[in-house]
């Protein structure tokens, strides 16, 4: 799936779970709720600012380290995704 495509669904919690359970790392979906709780937001919030922010704040070599990560991979959206939420700050 494309990344846009899984941003438009994310105002729907079970959507933003379910998404980041197939990220398959069950330590990096229980940092996103604790930095969503500490952040005093849900985590449909916290995901899209952290997909925010990525697209509005990081440099050239990250963008391009997204798209060689997202272009290698059999699902390019969640690779993509998994990039930028693992790139958080608050997310380690």
């Amino acid at each position: 799936m494309h990344l846009g495509e899984l941003i438009s669904q994310f105002d729907d919690e079970g959507v933003v779970v379910e998404t980041l359970a197939r990220l398959d790392d069950l330590a990096l979906l229980a940092r996103v709720r604790k930095a969503a709780d500490a952040s005093d937001t849900d985590i449909c919030g916290f995901v899209q600012g952290v997909v925010g922010r990525f697209a509005t704040g990081v440099d050239e070599a990250e963008w391009l380290g997204l798209i060689a990560v997202a272009t290698k991979a059999p699902d390019p959206g969640l690779a993509a995704l998994r990039r930028m939420v693992g790139r958080a700050e608050t997310c380690g």
